[in-house]
This record gives C-alpha cells, structure tokens and sequence, in this order.
C-alpha cells in the first residue's frame, strides 16, 4: 500500500513539474512574439516615417567691378605704348591696333599705381590674327618684383586667326578673344602695382584690342529666376 502511494505521489508531483514547465515555455514564446511584433511595428514606422532633404544649394557666380578700364577711345588718355617689336601701333575709334614683325612683340603701359590687393582679375578683350595662341603679362611693383621677370608674369592662351580680321569689320567678328587672367595665382602679385609688359602673341601677324579692364571679383549668390 505504502509503495502504491509513493507512486501516486510521483505522478503528481511530476505532472506539476511538467506543467510549470509548459506555462515557462508559453510565457517565453509569448514575450518571444510580442519583442517580435513591436520590433516590426517600429522598423516599419521607421521606413514610413518621410526623408528629410537638403535644400539645394545656391549658385554662385562671379561678379566683376571694373577699377581701372582702357577702351581706347581716346590715344592721349591710354597708358598702352608700343614696346617692341611692332609697327602700324594706333589708337583710334576704341581700338587699339598693331602689328607684329618679329616673335616677341610687346606693348607696355607705366605708372599705374594700384594696389595689387584690389586687383583679383585682368579681363583682355582682343582678336589675334597671328599664328601663336600664347599671351604673357609681365608686371613690376613696389614690393616683390621690381623688374620685369619670368617668375613675375601671367600665361594665358587665345584663338589665333590665320586668315586675318579687318578692323572694319572687328564689331561684328566672332573671333574676339575675351581672356580673364586671375592675378591670386602669382605670389608676387603683391604691393602697388608699377609697371605691365602684355605679349599678345609671340608670332608676326596684327591684333585689333578692344579693352584691358582691372577687376576686383566678388561671389555672389545668383538670384533666382
């Protein structure tokens, strides 16, 4: 009798242990579903929830204030001499014109007297009727570069027009050369502005110059359309 009790007994207490056991794995699987839910509703708010964009970014664009321009409309007003190496020099009816007769010509100006910080671009508006495209600006100043040099100069390049344009017919050409040299590109562009040498080319051949223009340039925000 003893020994039948004792097995009741174990039955009961291993159907209680089974139980708890099944109410643990039940409560488990029931967090286990529920993490499992809210972690879906949060990525799929996450995903509905709309991007913030970047505003777009404002164009800039260049503004230049003219400090010092030659438009050659009168000759006893222009800085601009013949230097070298040209024949035929004249200003007249807003342009200067000459011609090349060897490969260094040069035309030069003196006693300009500006501050070299004000100065950020030199604008050349000229038709090149020469075969060489190379223009070189030579310049002296109070401070670094006292002689004309190498080292002290500005390269830029152009068209150059083989066949050659009139001068009465350089309003209405399409070959103008409109060159914008940027004067931070040279450390020794520094202290007051003396002397210029300007190369237009290094070949024979004849140039129509329109205008030689001392810029500062500012950025600006361009406005919208």
């Amino acid at each position: 009798m003893k020994k039948i009790l004792s097995l009741i007994l174990a039955g009961i207490l291993l159907t209680s242990v089974l139980t708890a056991c099944g109410a643990e794995e039940a409560d488990t699987t029931a967090d286990t579903i529920a993490e499992t839910e809210a972690e879906t509703e949060t990525e799929t708010e996450t995903e509905t929830e709309p991007k913030e964009t970047e505003p777009p970014k404002p164009k800039m664009v260049e503004v230049f204030t003219p400090i010092y321009t030659d438009n050659f409309d009168d000759a006893s007003a222009s800085k601009w001499k013949s230097n070298a190496q040209l024949a035929d020099f004249a200003i007249a009816d807003g342009y200067l014109t000459a011609t090349s007769t060897g490969g260094d010509p040069s035309i030069a100006a003196n006693g300009f007297e500006m501050n070299c910080e004000d100065i950020d671009a030199i604008r050349i508006r000229y038709i090149n009727n020469t075969s060489n495209d190379q223009l070189q600006i030579f310049f002296t100043t109070d401070a670094s570069n006292t002689a004309y040099s190498e080292p002290g100069s500005f390269k830029e390049y152009c068209w150059y027009i083989d066949s050659g344009v009139a001068v009465a017919d350089a309003a209405a050409s399409e070959d103008w050369n409109e060159l914008v040299v940027y004067t931070e590109y040279n450390d020794l562009w520094t202290g007051v502005l003396k002397n210029m040498r300007m190369d237009l080319s290094n070949a024979e051949g004849s140039y129509i110059v329109d205008s030689i223009e001392f810029c500062s340039v500012e950025l600006v925000e361009e406005p919208a359309a």
